[in-house]
C-alpha cells in the first residue's frame, strides 16, 4: 500500500506473492496496475464489481474529487472472502498437440446455464478464431460456500457445455477438477507434468485425399441451393454403422481413393466398409467390413483402394458429438461450406471426440460374409429412368445413343459431378428459347439427384453434392437403389445406363432397404447372415429388357381458360418436376407454384410434403421430393 501511495496510485491493481506451502509465509513478487484476468474471482468472492469502481474512481478524479470516499472503500473490505470461487479458462487449443492453438469457426457454443456461475466471453456461434490472435474463448468461474460444491460445479458446467468447432480444452479442465491431487488441494507448479490426460478422441495424423464427416440421408429436404449431401455410397455406410452397434445413419468419415493415419487417444469400436482398400493397426492388416476393437494409443491406417471403387467409410461407435449439426445434418458440404468438422475435409491436426465408453457385447468380432459383400468393379450397368427432360428436347437417335453408349468416367469426377466422355447429341431443337442461346438450355428448375445434366454438349451425371438448381437438360436419372453404385465409380471406368419402369425402380428400392435392415438385424443379435439373399446384379429387372419403362412426362394438363399447360416430369423414383406453361417466364405461372407449394405443404391436404422438401426455381416449376424409405408419395403424385 505504501509503494501504491508513493506514485499516488488510484486505481484497482493486481499484487502477486509466492506462498510456502509449509510455513504459510508469502513473499511480494511484483505489482500489476491493472486488473488481471482472475479478477471475476474477487468480485464474485467479495461481492464488488472492480470495474465499475475503476470507472467510478475516473469520474471522482475528472470531477476533481481526488477520488472515491475513504470510507466507502473500506466498506468493501470485509474480514475475509466469502465462499469459495473457481475459474477455469477456455481456449481453443489442441491438449494432444501440446497446448497448440486450434483456429476455425465456431459451429456451436452453448453454456451450461447454472445458479452462482458466471461466465466472461466474448465468443458465440459463428465467432471466427483467428491464427493471429490470443485463443482465449471465455472465463468460465463458479462460486459457492464450500471449495467442494465449487469443484462439483465447475465440473458439471464444463461437461455440459458445448463448443463445436475446432479443439478446445474444455474435457481436460474437467479432467483436472476431477483429479485426486486437485480436490485434495495438494497442486503444484509442476501439476501438468505428471497429469494424465487420455481424451475420448481420434488424432488425425493425415487426412488421406478426400476425407469428410458425412451422415445418411444427409439434407434431402434442405433445398435452397445448398446440396443435400450425405455418403456417396450409402449401402456401404449403412451396414458400417450396423457393424458397431449405431443408428443406420450416424454420422461416420466418407474416404475417398486414399484414406487417413488416425491415431486412438481413446479405446473405439470401429468399422471400415466399401470399396477395398489396405486398412492396418499397428502396422498389421486388419478386415473391412468387420467390427474391430481399438485400444487407447493404438494407430489406424487406411491406405489406397486396392480394387474397384473409390470410396470406404470409417464409422465408429457413438459418431463424432463435437461435430455440430446444420439444418439437421452433420453431413459436410465442401463446396459451401458448412456442416461436418468446420464445413470442409478433414485435415492434419484436427481432433474428433467419440463416445468415452461403449457396451461390452460390442467387444465380441462380427463379420460380414464374403458372398453378402457387395462387388466392386469397373464396368457398372446403371439402372436408371427416363426424364425430366428428353423427347421435344432430344432427338430419338440421342435418347437411343445415351443408352445404347458405353460411357467412359472422366477424371472430372467428384461429389459435385460426374464427368462423362462419350458421343455427344444433335439436339431436336435449335436453341434454348428463353432459357438460353444453346438446345441444352432451359428454364431453371430444381434438379434432380442422380441426373444426367447436359451443360451445351457435355454429359455429366449429379451426385449427392450436385447443384440444386439450374438451367441445363436433364435428360435421364439414375433410381434411388443404385446410388451407391453411383457413389463407386471412378476415373476411367465405364458404364451403361439401363432403362427401368417406376415399378421396378421401388422394387430395387425395397430390395436395398431390406438387405440393409436385414443384416443390421443379425449385427445387433437376431437371426443369422445364413438366411440372407446377396444382391444379384447380375439380372436385369423386367422393364430393362421388355422396354416397358414408362415416359419422361407422366402426366400432362393441357391449357384451358386461365389454366396454362402443366406437364408432371419424373425424375427416377424420387423426384416430380411440376411445370407450368411452355418454358417462358410468366408471373401467372410463378403464383400458381406459390399457391401449389402452400396446399403441398398443407398437413390436412389429401397430398402432402409437408416432412418432405418442395424447392421451387424461376417462375414456372415446382420439384416435390419423398422422404428416405418413403415409396407412395411420388406414386400417388403420378
Amino acid at each position: 500500500m505504501r509503494l501504491a501511495e508513493s506514485i499516488q496510485y488510484g486505481s484497482a491493481g493486481t499484487i502477486e506473492y509466492l506462498v510456502d506451502d509449509k510455513t504459510a509465509d508469502f513473499f511480494f513478487l511484483e505489482m500489476n496496475t491493472r486488473l488481471q484476468v482472475e479478477h471475476g474471482i474477487t468480485e464474485l468472492c467479495y461481492d464488488v464489481d472492480l470495474v465499475q469502481l475503476m470507472l467510478r474512481q475516473a469520474d471522482a478524479e475528472l470531477a476533481g474529487k481526488g477520488g472515491l470516499d475513504t470510507e466507502e472503500l473500506k466498506s468493501f473490505q470485509p474480514a475475509g472472502p466469502k465462499g469459495a470461487a473457481i475459474e477455469a479458462r477456455v481456449y481453443a487449443e489442441n491438449p494432444a498437440r501440446d497446448y497448440a492453438p486450434s483456429p476455425g469457426t465456431l459451429q456451436i457454443v452453448d453454456w451450461k446455464a447454472k445458479s452462482g456461475s458466471r461466465i466472461d466471453t466474448w465468443v458465440r456461434t459463428g465467432t471466427i478464431i483467428s491464427s493471429h490472435y490470443d485463443p482465449l474463448l471465455a472465463k468460465v468461474m463458479f462460486h459457492s460456500p464450500m471449495r467442494e460444491t465449487t469443484i462439483e460445479g465447475m465440473i458439471e458446467i464444463l461437461s455440459h457445455s458445448r463448443i463445436c468447432g475446432p479443439p478446445t480444452n474444455l474435457d481436460f479442465l474437467a479432467a483436472i477438477l476431477e483429479d485426486t491431487q486437485f480436490i485434495a488441494g495438494t497442486t503444484m507448479t509442476k501439476f501438468l507434468t505428471n497429469f494424465k490426460y487420455s481424451p475420448a478422441a481420434i488424432d488425425v495424423i493425415a487426412a488421406g485425399a478426400y476425407t469428410q464427416v458425412q451422415d445418411y440421408p444427409g439434407r434431402p429436404t434442405m433445398g435452397r441451393g445448398f446440396p443435400h449431401a450425405g455418403p456417396m455410397d450409402p449401402l456401404a455406410f449403412q451396414i458400417a454403422n450396423a457393424l458397431v452397434g449405431n443408428e443406420l445413419g450416424k454420422e461416420g468419415l466418407e474416404i475417398t481413393l486414399d484414406g487417413p493415419t488416425l491415431h486412438f487417444l481413446g479405446a473405439a469400436v470401429v468399422a471400415v466398409c466399401g470399396a477395398p482398400m489396405d486398412v492396418k493397426l499397428d502396422g498389421n492388416p486388419v478386415p473391412m467390413w468387420s467390427r474391430l476393437q481399438i485400444n487407447a494409443g493404438q494407430r489406424l491406417i487406411i491406405g489406397k483402394t486396392t480394387g474397384g471403387g473409390c470410396r470406404s467409410y470409417l464409422v465408429v461407435y457413438g459418431g463424432f458429438p463435437s461435430v455440430a449439426e446444420w439444418f439437421g445434418s452433420k453431413a459436410t458440404s465442401p463446396g459451401v461450406a458448412v456442416g461436418g468438422y468446420q464445413g470442409r475435409q478433414l485435415a492434419a491436426s484436427d481432433l474428433l471426440a467419440i463416445a468415452k465408453d461403449f457396451p461390452a457385447h460390442l467387444s465380441k468380432p462380427l463379420s460380414i460374409p464374403d458372398r453378402l459383400i457387395p462387388q466392386y468393379i469397373s464396368h457398372w450397368d446403371i439402372l436408371a429412368m427416363v426424364g425430366p427432360y428428353d423427347v421435344g428436347y432430344l432427338l430419338d437417335e440421342d435418347i437411343k445413343m445415351i443408352y445404347d453408349t458405353k460411357w467412359q468416367i472422366s477424371h472430372n469426377a467428384a461429389r459435385g459431378g460426374i464427368r462423362l466422355i462419350g458421343p455427344k447429341p444433335r439436339w431436336a431443337r435449335a436453341d434454348g428459347g428463353e432459357g438460353g442461346a444453346h438446345p441444352s438450355n432451359v428454364v431453371e428448375y430444381g434438379y434432380p439427384v442422380g441426373a444426367l445434366n447436359w451443360t451445351g454438349d457435355d454429359p455429366c451425371i449429379f451426385p449427392v453434392d450436385c447443384p440444386d438448381f439450374g438451367g441445363f437438360v436433364s435428360s435421364t436419372t439414375i433410381i434411388k437403389a443404385d446410388f451407391w453404385r453411383l457413389g463407386q465409380m471412378k476415373a476411367g471406368d465405364t458404364m451403361q445406363y439401363k432403362r427401368v419402369s417406376l415399378a421396378d425402380a421401388l422394387s430395387m428400392r425395397k430390395r436395398v432397404n431390406d438387405f440393409i435392415e436385414q443384416i443390421a438385424e443379425v449385427c445387433s443379435g437376431s437371426g443369422s447372415f445364413d438366411q440372407i439373399v446377396p444382391l444379384n446384379y447380375s439380372e436385369l429387372v423386367p422393364s430393362a429388357s421388355s422396354g416397358d419403362h414408362g415416359k419422361a412426362i407422366v402426366h400432362q394438363i393441357d391449357a384451358k381458360g386461365n389454366q396454362p399447360l402443366t406437364y408432371y416430369r419424373q425424375g427416377a423414383d424420387d423426384y416430380l418436376l411440376v411445370e407450368y406453361g411452355d418454358g417462358t417466364f410468366d408471373l401467372n405461372h410463378r403464383c400458381r407454384v406459390t399457391a401449389l407449394i402452400k396446399a403441398l405443404r398443407d398437413p390436412e391436404s389429401d397430398i402432402n410434403f409437408s416432412k418432405g422438401i418442395i424447392n421451387t426455381v424461376g417462375c414456372c416449376t415446382c420439384k416435390p421430393f419423398s422422404q428416405p424409405h418413403q415409396t407412395t408419395a411420388n406414386t400417388s403424385l403420378t
